[in-house]
């Protein structure tokens, strides 16, 4: 019973943060006060009240239409409120370490990155960029994560080693990217995949995490790509904004790669 209010009350706080991720990305988007300013509509700049806030319902109830003008609201809202209130009940389920103590604030500080993992995938997918000002908040509580997780969680593992994997994670998840930017010049990737690299390292226990995380994220970047150049054949060079990709091979990796390596290891190494 205690498992099922849990579930209830991360997704009702996950479709808030959800709301909340958008609507910062809308006003950073826009070059807008974020902090102190009101949420107006896109079309007739009509200011929202409360009403018109509610998570999934407001939008539901107004068949995704603006109540005062009528035009057509992105599905983009409802849909960023379901998913991230889904990946916090995941979260509560799938987490890595015990949710109490230290724990605790580790699990607080992953929803945390979920939010603004939240605003950098909706930014990414409309401008193709990942902005410092939403990555260096990211590497910052990623940071944090990993200290916490280095000086009062792993008590029982050598703080050499605990660092050592940390290096490792980091070098592989921005390592790749830093190269690629370098050799290209910037052409094939953007340091902002590098510095997003940086903050997936710190999450992920260890390079063969991190490593998953990259061929979670080019796998899923091939599935999408494949189609679309299969439609145009005369165009072969397409842009597809990697930084969505990185942020779900990132969360899957983070719950359950440990799982998966373990999986893959008594399959197909018989390692086990």
């Amino acid at each position: 019973m205690f498992d099922l209010l849990m579930a209830i009350y991360l997704f009702l706080l996950g479709l808030a943060f959800g709301s909340f991720a958008l609507a910062m990305t809308d006003r950073m988007i826009a070059s807008k006060d974020w902090v102190a300013g009101r949420s107006a509509c896109d079309f007739c700049g009509h200011l929202l009240h409360a009403k018109d806030l509610i998570p999934v319902l407001s939008w539901t109830a107004q068949k995704g239409k603006c109540r005062y003008c009528r035009k057509k609201l992105s599905w983009q809202y409802p849909l960023a409120e379901l998913a991230v209130g889904t990946i916090f009940v995941g979260s509560y389920f799938a987490f890595p370490f015990a949710l109490s103590g230290a724990g605790l604030v580790l699990f607080v500080l992953w929803l945390l990155a979920i939010v603004i993992m939240t605003a950098l995938f909706i930014y990414d997918l409309r401008l193709f960029l990942l902005p410092n000002k939403l990555i260096r908040p990211l590497i910052a509580v990623a940071l944090c994560f990993r200290l916490v997780q280095l000086f009062f969680v792993d008590e029982n593992q050598s703080l050499g080693y605990g660092f050592t994997q940390a290096g490792l994670a980091v070098l592989v998840a921005a390592g790749v990217f830093a190269l690629l930017h370098i050799v290209s010049q910037g052409k094939w990737i953007g340091d902002g995949d590098v510095r997003l690299g940086v903050a997936m390292g710190l999450f992920l226990p260890g390079p063969f995490e991190a490593w998953l995380a990259l061929f979670t994220a080019s796998s899923l970047g091939m599935v999408v790509a494949l189609p679309k150049l299969a439609k145009s054949r005369k165009n072969m060079k397409m842009k597809l904004p990697f930084g969505p990709l990185l942020i779900f091979g990132l969360i899957i990796a983070f719950l359950w790669g440990s799982r998966i390596i373990d999986w893959y290891v008594d399959t197909f190494l018989y390692l086990g």
